[in-house]
């Protein structure tokens, strides 16, 4: 059995293969459920996943165009519902911060998934070994991908926050599409016409200590009331708050803020600084809290943007763009 891994050159994206395998470099990221009065992770899955992949695993997504409606679990979490291997449906949160698709242990016996090798997770307190196994076919609506390798995860605590849950859809599987969100109306349109706005590009291939990571979406944000608050943030549907995380030389975090009121809260004395205004391309956003991590996070982006801080939301991963509050 052959496995791939995707690189980076001049000349874009290449595959590389022996006859003995090779490990392939992506992530999967932390999905962060913030409040004024704490702040602390939904949950953890990890920071950066090695797996290999085989290379007959060719992920091949179906996009037609429809709408439909989606459960939104505390303001930002969304919930779809999500066919598997022509089984289901079952509740399923899509989350852009997420590079890989997850999936609870019960469903995956359930549904007598094959698997079809490891994953070694690294979390920010330990490395463990789980399971990846094989989709045939996961759906969302009439939008289709065959042949979706999906990471084995308890998710114990993002089922706290939203009960009922089986799985995460992330950026392997929504990579696929272009869809619009409606955080007003709940719904998710899947393909369509592009909306009118501004195009604002975003990253799919980062780096963490000189590896590829994969499946991103990285925009580039500035911070209106901070000196140098220029940054690049992962847009994440699995973001209440926009968070950025401990403070490096230079970055947006180490410098001083202008216009907010910081306060402290939680255990860890989380700073949260409040009446804080961001700009990503030609939208604003205003008063916005925001979080200042403590913890020790090895992350790529300076910190996370919650795509719910905007009423709408287009995202052409085909186009490789943005389209904030069109219509608006």
């Amino acid at each position: 059995m052959e496995y791939i891994l995707w690189v980076v050159n001049a000349q874009g994206l290449e595959r590389v293969a022996d006859e003995k395998g090779i490990m392939q470099t992506a992530r999967l990221l932390p999905v962060r459920c913030c409040w004024p009065d704490r702040c602390r992770p939904a949950w953890l899955i990890s920071l950066l996943l090695l797996f290999a992949m085989p290379a007959d695993l060719a992920a091949q997504g179906k996009q037609s165009s429809n709408i439909i409606k989606f459960k939104l679990r505390d303001g930002y979490l969304i919930i779809v519902q999500a066919m598997l291997n022509d089984a289901g449906p079952f509740n399923f949160l899509l989350d852009t911060g997420a590079t890989h698709t997850v999936i609870d242990p019960a469903l995956a016996r359930r549904l007598q998934l094959p698997v079809i090798g490891k994953a070694s997770l690294t979390t920010v307190s330990d490395v463990r070994q789980d399971q990846l196994v094989r989709l045939n076919a996961v759906r969302v609506g009439r939008s289709e991908i065959s042949e979706l390798g999906a990471v084995i995860d308890r998710l114990d605590q993002v089922k706290l926050k939203a009960p009922g849950i089986r799985g995460v859809l992330g950026e392997d599987f929504l990579s696929n599409f272009d869809f619009l969100i409606d955080y007003k109306e709940r719904t998710l349109r899947f393909g369509g016409d592009v909306p009118a706005g501004d195009r604002c590009r975003f990253e799919t291939i980062g780096s963490y200590h000189g590896a590829l990571t994969t499946n991103r979406l990285l925009l580039d944000a500035e911070f209106m009331d901070v000196s140098n608050g220029k940054a690049q943030l992962q847009l994440d549907t699995g973001a209440k708050m926009p968070e950025l995380f401990p403070a490096r030389s230079g970055s947006v975090s180490s410098q001083p803020w202008a216009g907010s009121m910081a306060f402290s809260s939680g255990p860890n004395g989380t700073a949260i600084h409040s009446h804080t205004a961001i700009k990503v391309c030609t939208t604003t956003v205003n008063d916005l809290d925001v979080v200042k991590s403590r913890r020790g996070v090895a992350f790529d982006a300076v910190g996370l943007l919650p795509a719910s801080i905007f009423h709408r939301i287009y995202i052409s991963h085909s186009g490789g763009f943005t389209v904030l509050n069109p219509g608006e």
